[in-house]
């Protein structure tokens, strides 16, 4: 009896220690924050003395993302260790909700909690203010906190793309290694030249910027010879081997190979235009190659090394060939078998889909992407009288955008392409976002309606919303709100709710500008 109660009291006295063991993690999302870890132990350690808790391990990620436990060593680990038993504690103290993780789907925040919770392991944020208890309460506090953790990464990223679309509007580089032939002039806020930045340096002050320049003369000239072989008639292989052959050194010190001289023959830097936005990775999501018409252009942003008419040539030669390279039966039969798969058809679907070509190659071969789906028997639903009439509404937004970029000084006049829409650059850093939508006929209320949205990507700032007549083909209004007045989700707006909702409305687009330029003159 002795023995039994002496070995109880063991059990007991163990399972208190470890009670009062705790583990600690860390996340610190760039190198750029200097003392975010050293603050985040300080505020740790006294949470810990505060309520009698001992901290006998750490997990820690540096310098990494929120966004996915991809490459977060120091969670997987923690995961690792609660699931397996080898946990010598009983919680684990993190400084808040973010630095668990903003991963765009709250519940993967949710779910490795839930695995800490099933093997007997608290997770306590030390700075919220809600106490992690497992009440109702506590499980509200905690999805807004995942949720506005979440949030705030897709505000970050709206703002950097938004900043880099204008850098790069401006001429600017924004990325980073250039291309061969290809070197980065860093200039300060007064537009000097800070000198060139060599291979794997960054510029150090936020105010500098980067501008792409020619490199030596001997690298030009093969550039140039690299366009007219091509153009004569050598495979890029062909001139890859001679190039070795030579003892052309490029600017990775490594072999040529045909990757190369591909990238060279599409880079539009050549021809002296900046080029951004040509892939894309959403919030660490996967990479997807975007279409030219997404692409963020300026045209002489730096001294062209090639001529014109020869890229041109290069560049039919390339889209001549990826149209000959699978025949139309092959591209319908890769399509047919990815319906089949997915049960339906989408550019991106099309586009994120291993072994098929992308979205762009049905649209050359076929016409359209709805020619593609009609040739191998696949009827989208709705209705794409919006897709027919897009290239009206595209004309549209750029006449009101040179209308706008000469009636205002301050606003540019490039059109910006945006997912739903454009925008022009004001000088001051912000943006005038463009829309145009379209009038249909509701079957419930039996009268017109519009529908107008927030684009996820739509930049912050003033927003001019154009909207078409009953037949859809002449502007009927110009709205003048901002950016926060569009909804998020989708609204059907009748008349009223216009009239309602949106004061300034203006009938002719002169009268628009005029409001704008005041506006903007505040």
């Amino acid at each position: 009896m002795g023995t039994a109660l002496t070995v109880q009291n063991a059990r007991l006295l163990r399972r208190r220690e470890t009670e009062l063991r705790a583990a600690q993690y860390i996340r610190m999302s760039t190198d750029r924050q200097q003392y975010s870890i050293a603050n985040q132990m300080a505020l740790i350690a006294s949470y810990a003395a505060e309520h009698r808790l001992e901290i006998v391990r750490t997990y820690l990620d540096e310098g990494i993302s929120g966004l996915r436990i991809n490459n977060r060593k120091g969670l997987i680990d923690l995961l690792n260790d609660v699931q397996s038993g080898a946990a010598d504690f009983a919680n684990v103290l993190v400084r808040d909700v973010s630095r668990w993780g903003r991963f765009q789907d709250t519940d993967e925040s949710a779910y490795y909690e839930f695995i800490c919770k099933l093997a007997g392991v608290k997770v306590i944020y030390c700075a919220e203010i809600f106490e992690n208890d497992g009440s109702p309460m506590s499980g509200l506090w905690k999805s807004m906190k995942r949720l506005m953790a979440a949030e705030d990464s897709r505000d970050k990223s709206a703002k950097v793309f938004a900043g880099h679309c204008r850098i790069v509007g401006l001429g600017y580089r924004v990325g980073g290694r250039p291309g061969f032939a290809l070197r980065r002039e860093l200039i300060d806020a007064t537009g000097k030249s800070r000198g060139f930045l060599q291979p794997g340096e960054q510029k150090a002050l936020h105010t500098d910027r980067v501008l792409l320049r020619a490199g030596s003369n001997d690298e030009i000239a093969t550039v140039r010879w690299i366009f007219e072989s091509f153009v004569g008639g050598k495979g890029e292989t062909d001139i890859a081997h001679e190039l070795n052959a030579r003892g052309t050194i490029n600017h990775r010190g490594v072999p040529w190979n045909l990757q190369m001289i591909g990238r060279i023959l599409r880079n539009e830097n050549y021809i002296g235009n900046a080029v951004y936005y040509r892939t894309s990775s959403y919030l660490r999501q996967r990479r997807v190659i975007n279409g030219k018409a997404k692409w963020i252009r300026k045209e002489g942003a730096l001294e062209p090394i090639v001529p014109r008419n020869l890229f041109d040539d290069a560049q039919r030669i390339i889209d001549r060939r990826v149209r000959q390279h699978l025949s139309s039966d092959m591209l319908l039969k890769k399509l047919r078998v990815l319906q089949l798969r997915l049960g339906t058809l989408s550019a991106d679907a099309i586009n994120r889909a291993k072994g098929v070509p992308c979205a762009s190659i049905y649209e050359r071969r076929f016409g359209s992407l709805r020619k593609a789906y009609a040739a191998i028997g696949f009827a989208p639903p709705g209705d794409y009288s919006y897709i027919d009439t897009h290239g009206e509404r595209v004309s549209l937004m750029q006449q009101l955008a040179a209308g706008i970029g000469a009636g205002v000084p301050s606003v540019g006049s490039d059109l910006i392409a945006e997912r739903a829409g454009g925008c022009l650059a004001v000088k001051d850093g912000s943006f005038i976002s463009l829309r145009v939508v379209r009038c249909w006929q509701h079957p419930q209320r039996h009268c017109q309606v519009w529908t107008l949205r927030r684009s996820s990507k739509q930049r912050p700032g003033i927003a001019v919303v154009v909207r078409l007549d009953e037949q859809n083909k002449e502007p009927l209004d110009y709205i003048l709100t901002s950016r926060d007045r569009i909804p998020e989700r989708p609204l059907i707006m009748t008349e009223a709710v216009v009239r309602k909702r949106y004061r300034n409305r203006f009938r002719r687009s002169t009268d628009l500008i005029r409001a704008l330029k005041r506006r903007l003159n505040r």
